[in-house]
């Protein structure tokens, strides 16, 4: 977003926490955007946005920040976010927007990647924050409709909200022969290969692997290959279903392999159990998935329904092993009906889903919010 927004003349300065400094803010540009990083005390997970030092650090950099900023736009609500936010926003009295990008509490994201005992003493402490200040803010943009409505339901207006999905950068993930693809990885041409992408959460991917086994039965060659580091539950999957010789594993990729890795698959696939989680988010895979140029075997949960039903990328699948399968199948078996699919996931990107064009609709966003003609002269 920061990129593309300097790209169309706005100045634009992030502030994020550090990687690993404790002590010291750090100022620097990329592609034309300043970026602020914050120290912080915690480590691993606990470092976002939980650390009372990160967040004097802010308020302290604001305070003694001589810019002059037209609006402020928070990307997670946690206390070393929201609080510099709020005050820096009423100081100057400018605009303060927030982002909701993911369904996190009340059944969400954090019954799923967070152990009992975090949910047990922070579960309560993740959803105030994750809805207390969203009608504090002039605005707020969501990733999800779901997310949109839960807004509405805390009395936020409809016209403060912005539905704005994650888009793609159709020129990184841009379709590439699969022949010279699957050489670089060592996968045969003449293998059927499904293709899952993620980073290390794996989620709901038992359906996947399950089918991957019933496939196995026609076509004993296929891959189901798979990025990003798995966890000890995927192993533990990959046997229970027998499927060892038909997974493989890519663990982390360096950006610019990702790309080549995902495009040597025919088709690819998005498990989406029908939970709050799901329902309210976007998978950002998906964006990679239709850039790609191939189609995708999915389920009808949340705004991917819509997705597949208004732009035809892929087929959607019941939650059950034998119909996720028989899709899967059904793509592998009929490739002019691949190809068309793939065609219009690539289409999609292109024309609705690029970066650039739905950034447009988030300088929209922030013009209104600040009521100016130009909002060109913007700084965020």
């Amino acid at each position: 977003m920061a990129k593309h927004l300097v790209q169309r003349g706005h100045k634009v300065t992030l502030i994020v926490i550090a990687d690993q400094r404790r002590f010291g803010i750090v100022n620097s540009e990329w592609d034309g955007v300043q970026v602020i990083e914050t120290p912080d005390l915690l480590w691993g997970q606990l470092r976002s946005g939980w650390d009372p030092w990160d967040l004097l650090n802010r308020i302290l950099y604001l305070s003694h920040n001589h810019e002059h900023f037209d609006l402020i736009h928070c990307f997670e609500t946690r206390p070393a976010t929201i609080y510099p936010a709020l005050l820096y926003s009423r100081r100057h009295d400018i605009p303060l927007v927030t982002d909701w990008n993911d369904w996190w509490g009340r059944g969400g994201l954090i019954d799923e990647v967070r152990p009992a005992w975090y949910r047990l003493l922070f579960g309560t402490v993740e959803t105030y924050y994750e809805e207390a200040f969203r009608t504090q803010g002039a605005g707020l943009t969501v990733i999800s409709s779901a997310l949109g409505r839960r807004a509405e339901g805390l009395g936020v207006s409809p016209e403060r909200i912005l539905h704005l999905p994650s888009g793609t950068f159709p020129e990184i993930f841009r379709p590439r022969e699969k022949m010279i693809c699957r050489e670089r990885f060592g996968l045969p041409l003449s293998t059927p290969v499904i293709g899952f992408s993620s980073l290390d959460s794996h989620l709901d991917l038992g359906v996947v692997l399950r089918a991957l086994s019933i496939v196995a039965r026609q076509y004993p060659n296929v891959k189901l290959i798979i990025t990003g580091k798995p966890s000890n539950a995927v192993v533990e999957l990959v046997r229970t279903y027998g499927v060892e010789s038909n997974v493989h594993l890519t663990g982390y990729l360096q950006d610019e392999e990702l790309p080549w890795a995902l495009s040597c698959a025919d088709l690819f696939v998005l498990p989406l159990a029908d939970k709050v989680y799901n329902v309210g988010r976007w998978p950002n895979k998906i964006c990679d998935y239709m850039s790609l140029g191939r189609p995708t075997v999915s389920n009808p949960v949340g705004d991917i329904k819509g997705l597949f039903e208004d732009h035809k990328i892929g087929v959607l699948a019941s939650w059950d092993p034998i119909d996720f399968s028989e899709k899967i199948l059904y793509l592998l078996k009929n490739p002019e009906i691949a190809f068309r699919l793939g065609d219009n996931a690539r289409d999609a990107a292109v024309t609705v889903y690029d970066w650039k064009l739905l950034v447009c609709r988030l300088e929209e966003f922030y013009a209104t919010l600040l009521n100016v003609r130009s909002p060109s002269l913007m700084e965020i």
